[in-house]
């Protein structure tokens, strides 16, 4: 089963994704912020198949996106931000494996999960 990290200050969009993956089959820990986020990624004793991070609602974004990119190069991570956005200026050429814009439904994140997990 692969494992999925997975953070958000919005605990609705947060929930409803965590779900939706568990029902898919995944293994998914999901953390508030970035730094909690980081801190499972220290306790992890594999390297997650994927690391999603929802920088939208984030209290601190440069420092989120600064976090995110240290790791970037150990997991792969998808970065979700909004158009426009503090944090959407600072993401490229970080080392994200994908960068993806809000609004975005659920069940289209969950489907290219599948698709980039898939085999």
């Amino acid at each position: 089963m692969a494992l999925i990290l997975l953070s958000g200050s919005d605990w609705t969009s947060r929930a409803l994704l965590r779900a939706q993956l568990i029902e898919e089959g995944f293994d998914v820990e999901a953390y508030e912020c970035v730094e909690e986020l980081v801190r499972g990624l220290w306790a992890c004793k594999t390297t997650p198949a994927l690391v999603i991070a929802d920088l939208f609602e984030s209290a601190h974004p440069s420092e989120d996106v600064v976090m995110l990119s240290r790791w970037a190069k150990l997991a792969p991570i998808w970065v979700l931000a909004g158009h426009g956005g503090a944090e959407a200026e600072s993401l490229d050429g970080r080392g994200f494996e994908r960068v993806l814009y809000r609004p975005i439904e659920i069940g289209e994140l969950v489907q290219a999960i599948k698709q980039r997990l898939a085999g």
